[in-house]
């Protein structure tokens, strides 16, 4: 880091590390006493997140921490493996959370008794590198986690619907209604690429969007937010965020004896964890939802939302003149890194907001925000007798 809390991504800079299986076995039994059975490597923007399953638990450094659908194994990139006290924050965030009673993985004790330790993957490897795979990653020390695995299907695997948008407002606030008692100096002043506030930077990275009209797009996006949101975010309520509530972070468990109907059972991905306004988490949550939406109108996905969130907390006239504002934000945020990140690694799950991203934001910010907000207000209206 730069300066204290400060984790910013720089244009060209590689920060994903090259983690071949043989290493992952590696680390399992040095680091956890465990024999690793099974490797799937688990999609990530800048991470190499693998879930394993292995062949006894009874040697864990702490038989407390077993878990019997097995474990992630994460390698944070380089720029968040400098950042100790804030991935401290996350562990003990994930702690606090499950005490509260919201589903969410656990850290594993490694044999230090500690739930991080830095390793040098260079020297872990026995085997000559593959080249071609290595030679566009980072080498270096890079901080390793075991996380416990909670089951379930990814929110982004099931079909969309309205009673599903309302438990993600739900969840939204109850998260970071738990989460207003959190205290870590882990997550003071951290500054990432990835914060709703960092999306005045996002020009240093719009000319990965190749498409011109796109890139103005963005472009207009950005400078609203710079203009509009910016001088007026301070008196808003903020707190310790989750900071990622997407279709990919979040847990469905299928209701017994109804097939098809599903319920939240979960959290994942807590690397975005700091301290930021509340509205930035809801609009975050509110873009996922949109973009994937084809049960009904995307523009009608942010009531279904805001609805469930009212239940617990109320947003306030302030925060909700700004929503518009700051969906249209996280989606151009959202689809710039996505291509900065392609034009770096060319995966094509960096590309999964882009598919139809584009066509959610356009349609966002083509719509007067005084008719959306009566849309959004009808549909928040028709839960009240409910």
């Amino acid at each position: 880091m730069d300066k204290e809390g400060e984790i910013l991504l720089k244009p060209g800079q590689q920060i994903k590390p090259y983690v071949p299986n043989e290493v992952v076995h590696q680390l399992a039994h040095n680091l956890y006493n465990l024999e690793v059975v099974s490797i799937k490597e688990l999609n990530s923007y800048d991470d190499k997140n693998f879930h394993i399953t292995v062949k006894d638990n009874s040697h864990l450094p702490d038989v407390n921490d077993a878990c019997p659908f097995g474990y992630v194994m994460k390698v944070l990139n380089s720029l968040d493996s400098r950042a100790h006290n804030l991935i401290d924050a996350q562990n003990e965030m994930m702690l606090y959370l499950g005490y509260k009673g919201l589903p969410c993985p656990k850290p594993v004790k490694n044999v230090h008794g500690k739930s991080m330790s830095l390793e040098n993957l260079k020297i872990q490897i026995n085997e000559p590198l593959d080249v071609a795979a290595a030679k566009d990653h980072p080498t270096g020390q890079y901080i390793v986690r075991l996380l416990s695995f909670v089951p379930g299907k990814i929110l982004h695997s099931v079909p969309y619907t309205k009673e599903l948008f309302f438990q993600v407002g739900e969840l939204v606030a109850k998260t970071d209604l738990a989460l207003a008692g959190f205290k870590h100096d882990g997550i003071k002043g951290v500054d990432r690429i990835w914060n709703l506030n960092a999306v005045p930077k996002l020009t240093d990275f719009v000319y990965a969007i190749e498409d011109e009209q796109k890139r103005s797009l963005s472009v207009a996006v950005i400078d609203n937010f710079k203009s509009n949101v910016l001088p007026l975010l301070e008196p808003l309520g903020r707190g310790p965020i989750h900071g990622d509530f997407n279709e990919q972070n979040i847990l469905v468990t299928e209701e017994e004896g109804q097939p098809g109907k599903f319920y939240l059972s979960g959290i994942l991905d807590f690397g975005d964890v700091h301290i930021n306004f509340y509205l930035f988490e809801l609009a975050i949550a509110i873009c996922y939802m949109m973009i994937e939406c084809q049960s009904m109108n995307i523009l009608d996905a942010p009531g279904h939302v805001l609805a469930g969130y009212n239940r617990f907390r109320l947003i306030p006239e302030n925060e909700f003149t700004l929503l518009k504002d700051c969906i249209a934000a996280r989606l151009s945020q959202s689809l710039v890194l996505g291509a900065y990140s392609y034009s770096q690694n060319p995966d094509p799950y960096l590309l999964t907001t882009s598919q139809r991203g584009w066509q959610c934001l356009k349609m966002l910010w083509d719509c007067p925000k005084d008719e959306l907000h009566k849309r959004w207000r009808e549909i928040m209206n028709s839960y009240v007798n409910c």
